[in-house]
């Protein structure tokens, strides 16, 4: 039987390990790791729990082979584009934030000044597409028995091409939200009197009939929100009430246990699992 007894931990200014021990004669006694989808997985391997190859090429102690520690980690990518603005805009962040249910997109704008302290502010603004529910899966692997060593993750963005195919959709739409009445006025007007926009960074694809270009600016743009999960999915590694399964008194409680994302920023779903 394996059985969670409590928690060693150092903190980055004295390098002490200590000790914390949970009541032994309390039933309700548990530890309750919510370390995030990084961080869970992180200890969770150091403890010996996880793939049984992959900790012994560590020289861990394998005390539970649990296979689909760190799998099927997940992150929904990100595609956007920013424009520059000829004129004043509020440096605020998001504002409006809106979810197609069509294309199960999520887009997002906002403005920003590059230098508030200069003279001649520069604006600008920027518009986000994100595919919101990812096939793409990846994992996370430690590289070292010491825990301040970050763990290499591998998210596999876009390998699927359901999420490719939902971030060049994403694209288009962009591409036409720029084409409204709304959006000429951040146009800028050359010498010869045409306006147009100017990019920082890679310009929206021209013919948005070309899927080659829509398919090289998403890998080009490839960005995230940080709202990766997985690694401690329920069924795998947890149960259904987020016991880590063939251990007792462990629960993962965090955005590790999802399989699927929530679609939209996870917080709320996160801070609703206690």
């Amino acid at each position: 039987e394996i059985k969670a007894v409590g928690v060693e931990f150092t903190s980055d200014v004295d390098g002490v390990f200590h000790n914390v021990s949970i009541n032994q004669l309390s039933q309700r006694s548990e530890v309750i790791l919510s370390a995030g989808t990084i961080g869970s997985n992180q200890l969770l391997l150091l403890s010996g729990i996880g793939p049984s190859q992959e900790l012994k090429e560590l020289n861990i102690t394998v005390l539970l082979d649990l296979p689909f520690v760190g799998k099927g980690i997940s992150d929904p990518p990100l595609a956007s584009v920013n424009l520059e603005s000829p004129k004043p805009l509020p440096s605020v962040s998001v504002q409006v934030a809106g979810i197609l249910d069509d294309s199960q997109l999520y887009i997002e704008g906002l403005s920003y000044s590059i230098d508030n302290n200069a003279t001649n502010r520069q604006y600008i603004g920027l518009i986000g597409s994100k595919v919101a529910f990812p096939l793409s899966r990846g994992e996370l692997r430690i590289n070292s028995t010491d825990p301040k060593v970050t763990p290499s993750v591998q998210y596999n963005y876009l390998s699927d091409p359901f999420d490719l195919e939902k971030c060049m959709l994403g694209v288009r739409v962009m591409a036409n939200l720029t084409a409204t009445k709304s959006f000429q006025e951040y146009k800028f007007t050359s010498t010869d009197n045409s306006s147009t926009f100017q990019f920082l960074g890679p310009a929206l694809p021209q013919n948005q009939s070309n899927n080659e270009d829509l398919a090289n600016f998403c890998r080009d743009t490839l960005g995230s929100f940080f709202h990766y999960h997985g690694g401690c999915h329920i069924g795998s590694v947890v149960d259904e009430k987020y016991r880590v399964n063939g251990v007792n008194n462990l629960r993962v409680v965090d955005g590790s246990i999802y399989k699927d994302s929530p679609g939209t920023n996870p917080q709320a779903t996160t801070m609703m699992l206690g």
